[in-house]
């Protein structure tokens, strides 16, 4: 009885994860106001009810798929933090780092984070009543305060840095991910006669955005 019970639940997570894949790339393709939740269950080939069990409305699907993706990052995020305690400026280079990593291995997940917004809904479901939001730039501005108390930051003007940086980055990450798109559209990223890979723009990305944080954090 167990072992049937735990099989159950083992098909109901990855069906669940699936729901999660499959309504973020659909997220992102269509965008929050053209996606529904019919054209996912034809994708999914089960029946709306069903669906239903798993979450009960688009709005909530969107939650979901953005605590999942924000879990994931937050766990890298902590493993960094725990590994570069006391050295501010190198622990605010790997943060930044790893958000263009993160951002550049999964599109669909970089995009859920912060390029598709919410769909609006008139009722408030479970997870949106349980929901808390997870503010990346939280992380930056308690290290950056930290530095500041620690004196080494230079004044307060740094916090100002902070946001300019989360900017910087945040537009960043979507501009690889252009310059990794090989189909032609209607005002292409690439010109052809000055072609920019998106490794090496990673690269000299970082080398600027390094000269930066030395400047906030000396």
């Amino acid at each position: 009885m167990r072992t049937s019970r735990a099989r159950s639940s083992e098909k109901k997570a990855i069906q669940y994860e699936k729901i999660l894949d499959v309504g973020s790339e659909m997220f992102v393709k269509q965008g929050p106001y053209k996606f529904s939740m019919r054209s996912l269950v034809k994708h999914l080939n089960m029946s709306q009810a069903n669906l239903y069990h798993y979450v009960q409305s688009k709005r909530e699907l969107w939650i979901a798929i953005r605590i999942r993706y924000y879990n994931q990052y937050k766990a890298g995020l902590d493993i960094i933090i725990n590994e570069n305690q006391g050295n501010y400026r190198i622990l605010c280079y790997k943060i930044v780092e790893f958000f263009l990593e993160f951002a550049s291995v999964d599109f669909n997940r970089f995009a859920m984070m912060y390029l598709v917004s919410a769909p609006s809904s008139k009722r408030i479901g479970p997870l949106e009543q349980a929901y808390k939001p997870f503010f990346i730039i939280e992380y930056l501005l308690k290290i950056m305060k930290q530095a500041l108390s620690a004196g080494n930051a230079k004044d307060s003007d740094a916090i100002r840095y902070l946001y300019y940086l989360y900017g910087i980055v945040v537009g960043v990450a979507k501009v690889e991910a252009d310059l990794k798109l090989h189909t032609k559209i209607t005002e292409p990223i690439i010109i052809e006669e000055e072609k920019l890979f998106a490794d090496e723009y990673r690269k000299f990305v970082l080398r600027e955005l390094r000269d930066l944080i030395n400047k906030i954090i000396p």
